[in-house]
């Protein structure tokens, strides 16, 4: 009796202790819940084990179907241009030319290409039609329109700018290994191909400049040994030998005042090579000064048939010395682009490519997509989680109809919804 009775005044004591704690009472609820779950869903293990068995094979199939893609990649490297080139020019006396003279003082200010610029060239509509071209991506892409392949190819190329080491990485998907490679290396090769037509260094705009330049003075040394050969005609006399003495005066005086002009964007006027230039353009004024007042002289003291056929006289040897001297500015003009294009090649080829090439796309070895395991994980990850939810549904199903208040319930619901399935 006294056990019993001890008994139950422990369970009392433990039961007003229980009320007293409601804390104490929702958290056994919480664990009764928990394990009810656990056997619900013990009770549907055979859903859990067979759904999660269906995911694991599918996902198996689906990683072996799916065909292989192989990312090459390519690292280029853009040059690092200098302004060694300004300096040059102005040690080198260079002639820029009697127009354009501006545009090239220009070129000496030109920054450094930016990452940014490089990848939107590389992303232009000129690059990628060039490699659409090459490698018939339209056909290979299944594409109907140009545009069409621009896509899929943006898509395929990734192109990336390292800020600290400033490289540029591009990478190429395909499901060749091969193709992917000779994709990523066509990349950077365009990329070159672009720039030396645009002209962004310095030595390729002074030799642009030159080029176009020489160009324009044989179009017009021709035309201008026409007029002069027409002059002297008409003046009757040899202009040639009649300037032997200063007949390159003027071309001499035109291109020293020119290199003063470019050397004075890079020196002050206390620069020894500024000074003579300086001098000798004094020096060539005063020279043709005294052959003009001469050539005055002469014509005063010559004796004059008549007013009028001394005046015309007068004016075709003018027009014939103006042509002569003329045709003598643009040889001697000519004579210096040649000059200079020289040494802009020069200045070209040390500066190499404009992107370095660091590291050729080479074939890959080992494909970057699929990831068998993980694309195998996650299906079985996935068929997991849905087999759970299935197994609480029938579970909860179970538990409903194994009661009559649960029957009647899940008959108002589907009455509710209009249901007429799950009888």
């Amino acid at each position: 009796m006294n056990q019993e009775s001890n008994a139950t005044a422990s369970h009392t004591q433990t039961t007003m202790s229980e009320a007293n704690n409601p804390d104490s009472i929702t958290k056994q609820e919480a664990d009764i819940n928990l394990i009810d779950l656990f056997i619900a869903l013990g009770r549907e293990k055979m859903i859990i084990y067979v759904v999660t068995v269906l995911a694991l094979i599918i996902g198996v199939i689906v990683s072996l179907v799916t065909p292989a893609t192989y990312i090459a990649r390519t690292t280029i490297m853009p040059s690092q241009q200098s302004n060694a080139g300004a300096g040059s020019i102005a040690s080198l006396g260079v002639l820029s030319g009697l127009s354009g003279l501006g545009a090239l003082g220009s070129i000496s200010g030109a920054a450094k290409s930016s990452d940014e610029m490089f990848i939107a060239l590389m992303r232009s509509q000129s690059v990628q039609t060039a490699l659409i071209d090459q490698f018939k991506l339209k056909e290979r892409y299944g594409a109907k329109t140009t545009e069409d392949a621009r896509q899929t190819l943006s898509q395929n190329i990734s192109i990336v700018a390292d800020k600290r080491s400033g490289l540029i990485v591009i990478e190429a998907q395909d499901g060749s290994a091969d193709f992917a490679a000779n994709l990523a290396n066509a990349q950077a090769i365009e990329l070159n191909v672009i720039l030396s037509r645009l002209a962004v260094t310095e030595a390729q705009q002074r030799r642009l400049y030159y080029e176009r330049q020489i160009t324009n003075s044989q179009a017009k040394i021709p035309q201008l040994e026409q007029e002069y050969k027409e002059s002297q005609k008409s003046s009757g006399i040899e202009v040639a030998s009649l300037l032997s003495e200063v007949g390159t005066l003027p071309g001499q005086i035109a291109s020293k005042e020119l290199q003063l002009n470019v050397l004075s964007r890079f020196a002050t006027p206390e620069n020894p090579e500024v000074k003579r230039l300086a001098s000798e353009i004094s020096a060539l004024r005063v020279q043709m000064s005294k052959y003009e007042l001469s050539k005055n002289r002469t014509q005063i003291d010559a004796p004059s048939q008549s007013v009028n056929s001394s005046n015309d006289r007068s004016y075709f040897v003018q027009k014939a010395t103006k042509a002569y001297n003329t045709l003598k500015i643009q040889e001697s003009l000519l004579d210096s682009y040649v000059k200079q294009l020289e040494l802009a090649k020069v200045d070209e080829a040390k500066e190499g490519p404009a992107v370095q090439v660091v590291d050729v796309a080479k074939v890959p070895e080992m494909r970057a997509k699929p990831e068998r395991k993980k694309l195998v994980i996650a299906y079985t990850v996935t068929g997991l989680g849905i087999s759970i939810l299935i197994a609480a549904i029938s579970a909860l199903m179970r538990h409903i109809k194994s009661t009559p208040d649960g029957v009647a319930r899940w008959n108002r619901l589907k009455k509710a919804w209009g249901f007429s399935w799950g009888n």
